[in-house]
Formats: structure tokens, sequence, C-alpha cells
């Protein structure tokens, strides 16, 4: 569900629902470098989160699918990495006030 939400953004999206324990699939996806991955696990379904994990920064936390699907959409807009909600690394400038969860 997700994905799909994902996809009609125009965001680039992989499900891996492999056997492989979490930290496993985890550390797969760093050495893929892939840059932005989200966890969803029973806890994350029943709040209709998602945990975010950023290549470069590690831990960003948890976020509300559809605000955290936004953030995604115009960091790739504007071509900028997301490091935060609502912040982003383009030589260390903060554009953004953060949004509260």
């Amino acid at each position: 569900e997700v994905a799909a939400k994902a996809k009609t953004l125009g965001l680039r999206v992989e499900v891996d629902r492999g056997s492989e324990r979490l930290a496993k699939q985890i550390r797969t996806a760093e050495q893929s470098r892939v840059p932005v991955m989200a966890v969803v696990g029973v806890k994350e379904m029943e709040e209709g989160t998602l945990a975010v994990r950023s290549r470069k920064n590690g831990d960003l936390g948890s976020f509300k699918v559809d605000e955290l699907l936004g953030e995604l959409k115009r960091c790739d807009e504007v071509a900028e990495e997301m490091t935060k909600m609502g912040k982003v690394d383009d030589q260390n400038e903060h554009v953004d006030d953060e949004v509260k969860n």
C-alpha cells in the first residue's frame, strides 16, 4: 500500500519481503547505496507510520506515511537529500521549519 502511494508520486520504490533478518536487510540496502529506507513492522502498521533510515545519516525516526511521502517528493523535486523531516542537507542550510509528529 505504501509502495503504491509512493509510485503514484513518481518515487522509486523497492519492497524487500525477503526471509532474512531485518538487520541483514538493512545492511544489504546500505551496501546497495539505497539513499532512504523505511521499515514497516507490526508497530508501524498499527500506528500508520514508517521507521525511516538514511544511508548518510542513519535513523531519522518515525513519520506518518503521507507526511514522509510528501517530504520525499519535495526533496526529489528540488534535488535535496532528506536528513530529517522538514530539513534537508544542502550545504548545511536550513530550508523549512521542522514538521512536528
